[in-house]
């Protein structure tokens, strides 16, 4: 009989972080926390996430404040998955918290395949910096059990990013998934299904 080999330590930790994933989007708003690539610095947390989602078959496309070419070859070479312009990219990688008009331009699916709709993923600095409209952004929706809804835990995003994510999502189930995540793996997401207002 032959021996099984034990899986890969990057085997292991996707598992880990899909598990992870599945966490944050069954409870929006939340943070949770993934096994981070630390060498990639201030997209560790980003590429960990492209390693555990993307694959050949998919498109991928970045944007952002800052250069990412490094960060798309990074994540061509992890997974196989090609650039795509950011119409028909699958995921788009977001440097910073604000999307340059990503979550108006990313696709949304269509009333036959409402699941075809982008993922974004934004890349965050380190530390968090409280934005004044914050506190008046409430979530609610499938897995946040509160009656009033919950603020977001992530304070650094500001409120009209959240605000095009809730354009974004008005047709539901049309719309896009949308992932914040820090360098140290911190993670939070809110699901296209998550009601986004303000107070």
């Amino acid at each position: 009989m032959p021996t099984r080999m034990p899986p890969s330590n990057r085997i292991i930790r996707d598992q880990r972080n899909f598990r992870v994933l599945l966490q944050a989007m069954s409870r929006p708003g939340r943070l949770f926390r993934l096994e981070a690539l630390q060498p990639f610095g201030a997209h560790a947390a980003a590429l960990a996430v492209a390693q555990c989602l993307l694959d050949h078959e998919v498109g991928f496309s970045t944007v952002g404040r800052e250069s990412t070419e490094s960060f798309a070859a990074a994540v061509a070479a992890a997974t196989g998955a090609r650039k795509a312009g950011l119409p028909e990219a699958d995921f788009v990688f977001v440097a910073g918290p604000d999307g340059h008009g990503a979550a108006g331009a990313a696709r949304r699916g269509s009333i036959d395949y409402p699941d075809a709709g982008a993922t974004l993923v934004y890349s965050l600095d380190a530390q968090a910096a409280r934005d004044p409209g914050h506190f008046r952004i409430r979530l609610s929706g499938p897995g946040i059990p509160e009656e009033d809804g919950i603020a977001p835990a992530m304070r650094e995003i500001p409120a009209a990013e959240l605000q095009a994510l809730q354009t974004a999502n008005a047709d539901y189930p049309l719309g896009i998934d949308a992932l914040f995540v820090r360098p140290n793996g911190e993670l939070m997401a809110l699901p296209r299904s998550t009601r986004i207002r303000l107070r």
